[in-house]
Formats: structure tokens, sequence, C-alpha cells
């Protein structure tokens, strides 16, 4: 089974579209985090490669009676709404290469790296996965840090920066606008306002990945969406 983990505040009428790809299932909301990022998939869960699923320790039971078929395993610290207590979680791999702020990564995840052998590279953004657009082949990114950390061991581009709503937030970032299942991308909502829309499609076209625009509405980052099988 496939399952695609939304935000629990994220449009039913996108949510709709994606239940051809797989059983949707939201997150609940952690109250100790700010609101606006409590929802988040990507603060929230962290899939690891292996299929399972590090969660927000203190909702572990919900995540465990969702994902009923999964290794569900609970993060070793808890969330809380100061920077950076909502980070723990919000890390990413790309091939080999693990990357986040690795002084704030929760021990279950930085452990299940380590000792899987994969290099680890840190970064000073915290927000590391809702950052970056991570497909099988490369990454997008507004944010310079982790562009400059990451060019030369990764195909990674970067694009302009903001122009991505974010609720109670300036703006929000492209990893937490989209999701990716093998060769396709989604985006929740039009990106043809964003200054580096060309650029986005290229790239997109390059590696010979498709789209899909859940929505009409201009996009905007719920956090990431997750396709876990």
């Amino acid at each position: 089974m496939t399952y695609v983990l939304v935000a629990e505040n994220f449009p039913e009428k996108a949510a709709e579209k994606l239940k051809k790809y797989g059983q949707v299932v939201r997150t609940k909301a952690n109250k100790s985090v700010l609101k606006g990022l409590d929802t988040h998939p990507d603060i929230l869960v962290h899939p690891l490669p292996s299929g399972d699923l590090v969660v927000d320790r203190d909702n572990f039971d919900y995540y465990k009676e969702i994902f009923g078929d999964k290794n569900i395993i609970p993060s070793h610290s808890s969330l809380s709404g100061k920077y950076p207590g909502d980070i723990l979680l919000n890390a990413f791999a790309f091939k080999k290469i693990f990357i986040h702020n690795l002084k704030h990564t929760d021990q279950v995840i930085l452990d299940y790296y380590k000792n899987r052998g994969y290099e680890l590279v840190n970064i000073k953004q915290g927000y590391a996965k809702c950052s970056c657009l991570v497909t099988e082949d490369f990454v997008i990114t507004s944010d310079g840090g982790i562009y400059e950390s990451l060019r030369d061991f990764i195909p990674i581009y970067k694009i302009d920066h903001g122009q991505i709503k974010l609720q109670n937030f300036n703006y929000g970032f492209i990893g937490g606008a989209t999701g990716v299942l093998g060769k396709k991308i989604f985006f929740t909502g039009d990106f043809s306002h964003h200054s580096s829309y060309e650029d986005i499609l290229k790239i997109i076209s390059k590696y010979d990945y498709e789209l899909e625009i859940l929505s009409k509405d201009p996009i905007e980052d719920y956090g990431t969406i997750f396709f876990i099988k």
C-alpha cells in the first residue's frame, strides 16, 4: 500500500486529486509547535529509506493507528515551538548523503544514517527538507546556504527566494509546497507567477519528470507531501 501523507489543513480538493496515488492520510497538529508549522508533514514525520517512519513522539499513537502496517518509531525528543526545537525531523537524504543541521537532528534519525554509512553533511538551515524539493535525480532550493554547501556533492539548482505562501509567515519554501512520486512532481498550486517559473520547468524537463498542479490557487507551503510505500 502507498500512503499519501498531507497536512491536517491541506485543502480537500487538492487531497482528492491525490487519492488515485494512494490512501490519503493527514497529520495531527502538534500544539507545542508554532501555528503555521504545527501540521506540516516534514516537521512531524521523517520517512526513512527503509520504509520505517520516525514520528513526533507526542502523537505516536495517532501515527501508529493511521499507518497500521508500517513500523513506526517515536522520535527521541519532543518537538517544541521555539527554534530549533521544531526542526528535529526536518532533514533529508539524497542518494547516500544525509543533510541537516546536525546539532539539532533527532538522535533516532542521526543514529539511523550514521549506522548505515551515509555521508553526513552539516548545513546551517534547520528547515532542510521544507527548503528543498528532493527527487531521485536532483534537488531544487531557494536557500543560498544549502546550495553552497551541496553544489559540489549533488545536482542542485538555486531558484529565487520567497513567492510561496505560508500561513502566519512572510513566505514558504518549495520543498514544503511539493511532493515527489517516482518521476512525477506535485505542486500544491499554481506557481506561474514565480520569477523562477521557467527555470523550474526547464530543470524538470531536463530530467524527464512530469508535473501535476493540484490547485488553481497560488502555490502554498503546507509541508512536504510524502508518498510512503
